[in-house]
């Protein structure tokens, strides 16, 4: 098929259009206290793997520049990279984002780094950052570490005044933040399914075309088991490997799901310990099913039930089949009670606080 002149024109000035398409850029002004030896420097995008990142800063007389360029304002790391490597951590960690023609400033002074930019969003979430240090930092640093009711109480407020802040200020930072903690989703995130109803309360036309609600999207799709939410029915194995839907295990009763492996000792031992659990509750109304993350076989699973005599319905995803535990923010211990709705209600962080849910809960049932 022959094209003629215009066409031809027309598709070139479409391919330019494509292939060049606008990149932001901020230019990355660094400097190091003296006294602070960083390993090296490494600079990355969020998602990314800082180990593939070739943006490494080379320090000159303790200072170093550069650009960084995305195709959309995005948020990114800095993180002294070479003492991960060597000690298996670091706390020189800091995050910026690459605004067009921003400018970020950089300082590192012992662990701590101290980022600026003149780029609209990062201020707006930087002054989120700072009211809430001036907020709440006086109160932390004089709480006693052995009081862990006032620190959940200190919490709670930290989170709610958190929410607040980001309904009353629109900003490319929340959506960052509910990004990052969906991919890195653990199952005692609870403050999860409030950000995700804010978020489609008011956010989804906050920069509408930005790739962030795509990626917001996916993860959503995945089927987490958020606190607070429904919980995501899915296929699962029985012991004799009969694939079965969660959901004849949970539906219409209150259920606690119990996460465990055989390969975990602190589960099995939090398992034993549901055991008086379910014969106190059990003729009460509390269903109990179990969760396996096992690999290769079954074997030790079976071993382990059949050595600790658990009185419930045993379940396994094997070599992540299922991607079962993925959904549930955990790779092997967690606990999730389900209110007869098939809503979590609760994620007890330890079998006492499992104890204290459940007396609460039946004592309101008198």
């Amino acid at each position: 098929m022959n094209m003629n002149k215009k066409t031809i024109i027309t598709t070139l000035f479409a391919l330019v259009a494509l292939t060049s398409k606008a990149q932001v850029k901020s230019h990355v002004i660094g400097s190091v206290a003296e006294g602070t030896t960083p390993v090296e420097l490494v600079i990355y995008r969020d998602g990314e793997d800082p180990k593939d990142s070739k943006l490494r800063p080379v320090l000159k007389d303790r200072h170093f520049e550069c650009d960084v360029e995305d195709a959309q304002i995005e948020r990114w790391h800095i993180v002294d990279l070479g003492e991960v490597m060597e000690k298996g951590m670091t706390l020189r960690t800091g995050e910026f984002f690459v605004e067009g023609g921003a400018t970020v400033t950089i300082q590192l002074d012992g662990d701590k780094f101290d980022i600026q930019s003149t780029g609209k969003e990062y201020q707006a979430w930087h002054a989120m950052e700072q009211a809430a240090e001036e907020k709440f930092m006086s109160a932390y640093e004089q709480l006693d570490d052995n009081d862990k009711q006032k620190m959940a109480e200190l919490e709670d407020e930290y989170h709610e005044w958190t929410l607040d802040y980001y309904k009353a200020h629109p900003m490319l930072g929340f959506l960052f933040e509910l990004d990052g903690r969906l991919k890195g989703f653990h199952f005692n995130d609870t403050g999860l399914a409030a950000m995700l109803d804010i978020y489609h309360r008011q956010y989804t036309a906050l920069y509408p075309d930005h790739p962030v609600h795509q990626r917001i999207a996916e993860q959503e799709a995945v089927g987490y088991q958020i606190c607070g939410l429904k919980y995501n029915d899915y296929d699962v194995r029985t012991m004799d490997g009969q694939q079965v839907r969660a959901s004849e295990y949970y539906k219409d009763k209150l259920t606690l799901v119990s996460c465990w492996a055989s390969w975990c000792s602190p589960c099995i031992r939090d398992a034993c310990d549901i055991i008086p659990i379910y014969n106190e509750y059990h003729n009460r109304g509390l269903n109990v099913f179990s969760l396996a993350h096992e690999f290769k076989t079954t074997d030790a699973m079976r071993k382990a039930i059949e050595r600790h005599a658990f009185p419930w319905p045993c379940l396994v995803d094997l070599d992540d089949e299922f991607d079962v535990f993925r959904k549930h923010g955990t790779q092997n211990s967690a606990l999730f009670l389900i209110d007869h709705d098939g809503t979590i209600i609760a994620v007890p962080n330890s079998v006492e606080e499992l104890k204290a849910k459940l007396e609460e809960i039946f004592h309101d049932n008198k």
